[in-house]
């Protein structure tokens, strides 16, 4: 198992490694210069080259790529656009000369909207889809069986943007049934964390059920027909408990595996969703940034969305293992 948790740790560091590369590479394949948006739209030409000069971006790529890994270890020092040190500590991801902070330090702001987000969108995979493919995979071919078909369909074909507004115009602004969508810190009113949060985790969650749904219910229906659950069965052991004990850890693992996925890719950032709802998540974050052309924020939302499903799917493989020891071997 020791063998197996180094192979894959050093698979998650080599795998972020050439994120990082291809990330910060984008950086400077981009048509806008970094220099010149930092410096504004009234600058001359020896002001762009001073603030590039300031900026460290009139060095190598290589250079300016080692200073960058050497900031996320420990840390540096950035200059702004009038030659000031800024100082930015482990992990640095750049600085944001739009929102003029250190790019991590914009991150872990609305990182507890992100956090929630996902954590209620998890809430309702877990509920919506994997105990609906469980419950129609005992009840197959009934009449429970034919609507999550239904509800599966559905879920894989609409759209986060058309869901999310319709029923953001139906529930909230028609009949008030619920609140306007936003993000309340949860210590200061946990009532309106809740509401607030309740229709976006809803949207997000049903939408990415429907996958879970489907994935659980095929899972279920194959290791059922094993031979070690059959003779459990034959011994006397009872319907459910053989299902609870032996089917579900049987079919855990290809679920684990895309729950790691789904989790990490939720916690990067749920682009859409945010932007939707209007929520000041990391992901609202990332695609600001993309429309302000600021550079670093982009890559920087791009390396932490990198990293949670890195680590996830990293989490999910040793759980995996953990389930089935021949994982180990292979």
């Amino acid at each position: 198992m020791l063998t197996y948790l180094t192979r894959r740790g050093l698979q998650a560091v080599v795998v972020l490694l050439a994120i990082s590369a291809t990330a910060f590479a984008l950086f400077y394949a981009a048509p806008s210069d970094p220099a010149t948006i930092a410096c504004g739209p009234k600058c001359d030409a020896a002001q762009v080259t001073a603030v590039r000069h300031s900026m460290g971006l009139d060095q190598p790529i290589l250079t300016q790529y080692a200073d960058y890994l050497r900031g996320l270890v420990a840390g540096r020092t950035i200059s702004d656009v009038d030659g000031t040190a800024i100082a930015c500590p482990a992990p640095c991801l750049g600085y944001s000369y739009t929102l003029h902070e250190p790019v991590l330090s914009a991150i872990t702001g609305r990182f507890p909207v992100t956090l929630s987000l996902a954590g209620g969108a998890l809430a309702v995979i877990v509920v919506l889809g994997i105990g609906a493919g469980f419950v129609s995979a005992l009840r197959r071919g009934s009449v429970g069986d034919r609507l999550l078909s239904g509800f599966t369909l559905l879920g894989a074909s609409v759209q986060i943007y058309f869901l999310g507004y319709a029923l953001q115009y139906l529930l909230v602004y028609s009949t008030g049934w619920l609140p306007l969508p936003g993000y309340t810190p949860p210590g200061e009113d946990p009532a309106a964390w809740v509401s607030g949060l309740l229709l976006p985790c809803l949207v997000l969650g049903f939408v990415n059920a429907a996958v879970f749904a489907r994935l659980s219910r095929a899972q279920l229906l194959e290791v059922m027909h094993e031979g070690y659950v059959r003779t459990a069965r034959g011994k006397g052991l009872g319907t459910l408990r053989t299902h609870l004990k032996y089917t579900a850890r049987g079919a855990a693992a290809p679920i684990v595996q895309l729950l790691g996925l789904e989790v990490g890719a939720l916690l990067g950032g749920a682009f859409i969703t945010e932007t939707v709802f209007g929520l000041s998540g990391v992901g609202k974050l990332a695609v600001d940034a993309v429309t302000q052309n600021d550079l670093p924020t982009v890559v920087g939302t791009v390396l932490i969305a990198a990293f949670f499903v890195v680590v996830f799917v990293a989490v999910a493989d040793l759980v995996v293992a953990w389930l089935d020891p021949r994982v180990r071997v292979a």
